[in-house]
């Protein structure tokens, strides 16, 4: 009996290992535990009860503080605001996505074919899978592995964020919502007159998200600046 079942225990256990040792040699770790990849790599179409969803949950906070921590360090200039910003642009759901895809991990993703057939759908799905696979890694690991494999997965470009930074809010607000696909802001400006002086007032709407903000400037463009700021921050802050 016990014979039988180390047999089945060893050939499961075997077939695991197999199927993701691929993985392993992509992100550049090899887990203790191979179910804890097995579940990172099992989306729910595959298994109500055994999938990544909890995984996914754990490594987008795992990746979020790597993040934060690895700008923190490396940004001693940076105030809260503009901290976020980066941090958005590096962990946004389009750049994981792409992370994911070139690692190619809708190939040892299990799930249903109609889900590994929808090209707009997997997309999304691929960008989950890469923060489940970061969760399975901090489980199998610690934060320390973990976010050493975030970081060579991730190679921020401090550079690029560098100039992005100095880029007007409404470039850096429209390339923002570009990235996570989202659409495109609206402005609504007026010109308030009064003996104390003309100003403008503008207002900023992106409906979708339905957010808006406003901002205030002796011209247009300082009041459509300042109101695409201040979204800017609002969408950061509420974690959109």
């Amino acid at each position: 009996m016990f014979d039988m079942f180390a047999f089945i225990f060893t050939k499961y256990f075997f077939k695991v290992s197999m199927d993701f040792t691929k993985v392993e040699d992509l992100i550049g770790y090899q887990f203790k535990n191979k179910l804890f990849l097995k579940e990172a790599l099992t989306h729910k179409s595959n298994d109500e009860n055994f999938n990544n969803e909890r995984l996914e949950f754990l490594g987008d906070s795992v990746i979020s503080l790597a993040v934060s921590e690895e700008l923190l360090l490396k940004e001693a200039n940076l105030d809260e605001g503009s901290l976020s910003i980066y941090r958005s642009k590096i962990v946004s759901r389009s750049n994981l996505s792409d992370i994911g895809a070139k690692l190619n991990l809708d190939k040892y993703l299990l799930a249903s074919s109609a889900l590994k057939n929808n090209q707009n759908l997997t997309n999304s799905v691929i960008g989950n899978t890469f923060e489940a696979v970061l969760g399975a890694v901090f489980l199998d690991a610690g934060y320390k592995k973990a976010k050493e494999i975030i970081l060579s997965l991730l190679k921020i470009d401090f550079f690029s964020l560098a100039e992005d930074e100095q880029k007007d809010p409404k470039t850096r607000l429209q390339e923002f919502l570009q990235s996570s696909k989202e659409d495109l802001p609206e402005y609504l400006t007026v010109e308030k007159k009064s003996a104390a002086g003309n100003k403008f007032v503008s207002k900023v709407f992106i409906p979708n998200l339905s957010l808006d903000e406003s901002g205030e400037g002796k011209t247009k463009k300082i009041a459509e600046q300042r109101a695409a700021e201040k979204i800017l921050i609002k969408i950061i802050s509420n974690g959109k």
